[in-house]
C-alpha cells in the first residue's frame, strides 16, 4: 500500500513534526512537511496521484488543509485519508476514536475504511468574492469565528486548548453584539438575533472540553445545528459551563436540530470558522455531503 504522510513544522507546539518520521517508518511511507499556512493543502493536491492513502499528521488545521487538498483531486483518483493526532487539540481524530499516534498506525495498517461526512461550504472571502471550502468537524458562524480569531496558536501551545478557548470565549462574550440572521435549511426558515450558530459533524470540540453536539457522529450522514438565541450577557455567561456536558441543548434559548443544509444571511458580514480556523464570511450556504471521503479509522 502506497502511503504519503504530510506533517508540518508548527503543530503540537512546534514539536509534532518530530514524530512524523517515526510514523512514516512504521508505515513504510513517504513524507512531506508543510512549512506555511496552506502548504499542506497544496501538497495533498499535487502529490496525491500514485498514493492509496494520504495521512494528515498534525492537528485539526492540518487535517482541514489535507482534506481540502484531497477534495480537489478527481474522485476516481482520490486517496483515502489517514489521521495521526500530533496537534494540540486533535478534535477531528478524537471524534473518530483516534487519540494516540500508534492508534493511527494500527488503523492504517488494518486498512478498514469508513465514509467520512464533510461540509461543503460556499461563502465569501474578506473582499466579498465567492469561495468554496470543505469543513470536517464544524462550521461556526459569527460568535464562534470570533472566538477562534482571538484564540491564537501561541495561546493554545502555552495554556493548552481548553484554557485558550475559555479565554477566547469569555473575551469575545464581553464585546460581542449578536447580529440579526436569517437561517434556512431542512428545518425551515428562522429569523432573529443569534448569539451562536454552528453546524456540527462531531460531538466534541475545543480539545474535547466542550460537548457541543451530543450524539453527533462524523460517519452517519447526519449533521446537527446548534443555535443560541440572543440573551443578556450575564445569562449567557452563567450557562457557558453547560457546554462541557452537553446540557446546553435543553435550554429554552437553544435550538438543537438535525439538518444537512444551512443558509445564513446576516445584517452585516460575520466570520465563519471551520476546524479551528476562520475560513470565510457570510452570506454562506453549508451542505453536508455524506461519505464524501474515505477515512481509515477504527
Amino acid at each position: 500500500m502506497a502511503v504519503l504522510v504530510i506533517g508540518n513544522t508548527y503543530s503540537g507546539g512546534g514539536r509534532g513534526h518530530q514524530r512524523v518520521a517515526e510514523i512514516a517508518r512504521q508505515l513504510g511511507a513517504d513524507t512531506e512537511l508543510a512549512r506555511w499556512s496552506g502548504h499542506a493543502q497544496e501538497l495533498a493536491t499535487n502529490l496525491a496521484s500514485g498514493y492509496e492513502v494520504v495521512v494528515a499528521a498534525g492537528g485539526d488545521g492540518t487535517v482541514h488543509e489535507v482534506v481540502n487538498g484531497l477534495m480537489a483531486v478527481p474522485s476516481d483518483q482520490r486517496p483515502a485519508l489517514g489521521l495521526a493526532p500530533l496537534g494540540t487539540g486533535n478534535d477531528i481524530a478524537r471524534n473518530l476514536g483516534l487519540t494516540q499516534p500508534h492508534q493511527a498506525v494500527e488503523a492504517i495498517t488494518a486498512g478498514h475504511t469508513q465514509g467520512l461526512d464533510l461540509f461543503r461550504v460556499e461563502c465569501h472571502d474578506e473582499y466579498g468574492r465567492p469561495k468554496l471550502v470543505w469543513g470536517v468537524l464544524n462550521c461556526g458562524i459569527g460568535y464562534g469565528a470570533e472566538v477562534v480569531r482571538r484564540t491564537s496558536q501561541r495561546m493554545k501551545r502555552v495554556a493548552g486548548p481548553a484554557l485558550a478557548y475559555l479565554w477566547g470565549t469569555l473575551s469575545t462574550l464581553a464585546t460581542w453584539d449578536s447580529p440579526s440572521m436569517t437561517l434556512t435549511g431542512d428545518f425551515g426558515r428562522r429569523r432573529g438575533r443569534a448569539f451562536f450558530v454552528s453546524m456540527c459533524n462531531g460531538e466534541w470540540e475545543c480539545g474535547a472540553s466542550l460537548r457541543i453536539a451530543p450524539g453527533a457522529l462524523m460517519t452517519d450522514g447526519v449533521s446537527h445545528l446548534v443555535v443560541v438565541r440572543h440573551a443578556p450577557r450575564p445569562m449567557l455567561a452563567l450557562r457557558l459551563p453547560l457546554l462541557g456536558s452537553g446540557r446546553h441543548i435543553h435550554l429554552p434559548q437553544v435550538t438543537y436540530v438535525e439538518t444537512n443544509t444551512l443558509g445564513v444571511a446576516c445584517e452585516r458580514p460575520v466570520g465563519l470558522q471551520s476546524d479551528g480556523d476562520v475560513v470565510g464570511y457570510t452570506p454562506c450556504a453549508v451542505r453536508l455531503v455524506p461519505a464524501a471521503l474515505r477515512v481509515l479509522a477504527p
